[in-house]
């Protein structure tokens, strides 16, 4: 193609990115219209085609490159797990696709992205502790660390937080003038400001477009402590995630025990020192490298997170989470028997 543009929004996890593929996917068709391509059928189908790609490539992300390759215009593919990826696959997707490329991180402050973390790896089968996994987050932070990550739970958070080294990879294969920082605005601002930030960098196409708040697929502390002791049991019974991830994670986190998450405290975290330290490590890094940025560099300054430490959940909340969960799973399941023919 000539004059075809491919925006490639890659993360950081927890960054916004379930907002920004929601709201591209709920105005796909008049996107299409105005001239931008969103490649896939529904949000999934970027998920999937990007697994591919991670893997070595396959027909779905064939097909998604193809459509980019043919569009004159803009096309957008929004896909955190791309962020940390390796060389080799950046340049596989570099080689897959025709025209000019640009590569979008949106990066968030990093206390808040402590207990997000934390329980998102729950809902992907992990054990660890509440403790154990901001213990290991500061042992593991990219300022300090002189070898391999000493601890799992820290190479966890890291390789998907470590702004610096992932922007740099990205430079690597595209160019420093083609990746750009786009900062998440800070608690108690507008929530279209991320929208706009981001539509700025995209496509006036996206500007102005709206839709219904996302369902928030995050987790209370009780159901964040529920989850953690039945990867437990589950890992002690033979059944490692991903097995079971259809009803472990798409049904009882994200739909049923995120829906309870109004009714619980909310995974808080006070300001450690060591996370100021190594967020203005952070954001000298960037700067030394030059990255664009849309935002403000305020905006990754961390910030308290309001709410409770999780292992002082009381154990009733976290019993009536287990239940409520259990309870969810057995009503879908019984629906879908109820359904079949």
């Amino acid at each position: 193609m000539s004059g075809g543009r491919l925006v490639l929004h890659v993360g950081a996890m927890k960054s916004g990115t379930t907002f920004v593929q929601s709201r591209l996917f709920a105005h796909r068709d008049l996107l299409r219209e105005r001239g931008v391509r969103v490649p896939g059928q529904r949000r999934r189908s970027q998920v999937l085609a990007v697994q591919q790609l991670i893997r070595g490539g396959g027909p779905m992300w064939d097909r998604q490159a193809a459509a980019v390759s043919r569009h004159d215009g803009t096309s957008v593919i929004s896909m955190e797990l791309l962020g940390p990826a390796p060389a080799e696959v950046l340049e596989r997707l570099r080689t897959s696709v025709d025209g000019e490329v640009e590569v979008v991180v949106t990066a968030r402050d990093l206390n808040r992205c402590l207990p997000a973390m934390w329980q998102e790896t729950l809902q992907n089968g992990r054990s660890w502790s509440w403790h154990d996994y901001v213990a290991g987050a500061r042992t593991d932070r990219p300022s300090a660390r002189t070898g391999a990550a000493a601890t799992a739970a820290g190479r966890a958070f890291w390789i998907q937080q470590d702004l610096v080294r992932m922007v740099r990879s990205w430079q690597a294969v595209f160019g420093a003038d083609r990746v750009i920082v786009v900062t998440v605005p800070p608690p108690g601002a507008d929530p279209d400001l991320l929208w706009s930030r981001f539509a700025s960098v995209t496509d006036p196409a996206l500007e102005g477009l709206t839709s219904e708040p996302d369902p928030n697929e995050s987790l209370g502390a009780a159901s964040a402590v529920a989850v953690r002791r039945l990867n437990d049991l589950l890992e002690g019974a033979g059944l490692e995630f991903p097995q079971g991830h259809r009803l472990r994670k798409r049904l009882l986190t994200k739909q049923v025990l995120a829906g309870r998450r109004s009714a619980e405290p909310a995974i808080g975290l006070g300001v450690l020192p060591w996370v100021v330290e190594e967020a203005a490590a952070q954001r000298h890094g960037l700067e030394d490298l030059g990255v664009r940025l849309v935002g403000d560099w305020a905006d990754l300054t961390p910030v308290d997170v309001p709410g409770i430490d999780p292992d002082t959940v009381d154990e009733r909340a976290v019993t009536d989470a287990a239940l409520a969960g259990l309870a969810g799973v057995l009503l879908a399941l019984a629906h879908e028997q109820d359904d079949q023919p």
